[in-house]
Formats: structure tokens, sequence, C-alpha cells
């Protein structure tokens, strides 16, 4: 079986930097490692988040029987974690929704990274209403840059798993941390 990764992103110098490109940039930092797993091989779209349904689909059409893992933020996770799914709606994700429609499915593996802020008191607060577009589309700052390096490990291990055990077990293993 051969996995194909699709890290989820906006092309550009202007977006490369974003929320939300964590994906891209989580991959990045892993790439290396990733291409010595056998049966995994990265897809990175040249198009838009909100358009990348017809360049995965067309994609995948060309390079059938192989299995789907798209990588992307959540802004309703916390930083620092990730989670993985299989099967599942959107959940407002344009980039997501966009690879559904396109697809007519929405059975493929997903590894969702978190980027949601906390407070103070170290609380949960994602973004709301007509805030969620300047916070996704805000530059990381080098805090959350130091979240995407600590958690890398973790997404190169889930990635291992999935290509070798399956993604019931990755998301056994990796989804209660």
């Amino acid at each position: 079986m051969i996995y194909t990764l699709v890290p989820l992103g906006n092309p550009g110098e202007k977006y490369s930097r974003t929320r939300h490109n964590v994906a891209r940039i989580v991959i990045d930092m892993i790439s290396d490692d990733i291409k010595l797993l056998s049966g995994c091989e990265i897809f990175v779209p040249e198009t838009y988040m909100n358009e990348s349904g017809k360049a995965v689909s067309d994609y995948m059409r060309y390079h059938e029987g192989r299995e789907l893992v798209v990588i992307h933020d959540d802004k309703d996770l916390p930083s620092r974690t990730f989670r993985i799914s299989f099967d599942r709606g959107s959940a407002g994700h344009n980039g997501v929704e966009s690879i559904i429609a396109s697809l007519g499915a929405k059975d493929f593996i997903r590894i969702r990274i978190g980027i949601a802020p906390k407070d103070e008191v170290g609380n949960v607060t994602p973004p709301a209403g007509e805030a969620i577009q300047d916070y996704v589309m805000g530059k990381i700052r080098e805090d959350e840059e130091e979240d995407l390096r600590a958690i890398s490990a973790n997404v190169l291990g889930a990635i291992k798993v999935i290509t070798e055990d399956g993604y019931q077990k990755a998301m056994d293993k990796y989804n209660g941390k």
C-alpha cells in the first residue's frame, strides 16, 4: 500500500509562515525522515487551500489504489497537539470541504494539527466568528514554531504507524496524548 500525504496550505511566500500552513511547515520539518519510510509519498497541491479538492482528486485519479492522508490545521485543537481521524466531515475547514466535494467521499485519513491559542491560565480559546480568518491567516510566532517542532517527531511517529499498522492503531496510540 502506498500512502499519499497531502499537507494543506496556500502557495507563495505571503502565506508560507501562517497558521493555515502549519501542515506544510510540519511536513517540511520531517520530510527527510518521511522519504525514508517505505510506501509513503508527499503531494503538495500548488492551489490555494480552499481549492485543494481538484488537485487532490486529479492526483489520486492518476495514482489509483493509494491511501490518502490529508494533513491540515485545526483551530479547535490546542497548539502542541494533533489528532488522527478517518471518515469525518470537514468541521468547517474549507480545504477539507473542497477535497470531500471533489472526491465525492470523506473516507480518508486526516492528521489535524492544533493551532488554537490558550489564555493566561491555559484554557484553549479557539477563534470564532470574524476573528477566525485573521487568526488562521496570521503569521506564526516563534513560540508557535517551537510548538510545531515539539510535535513534529510525534507526527512522524503517527505517519509511521499509519503506514505500517493502519490508522486505527495510530489513533489508539496518539489520540490520547
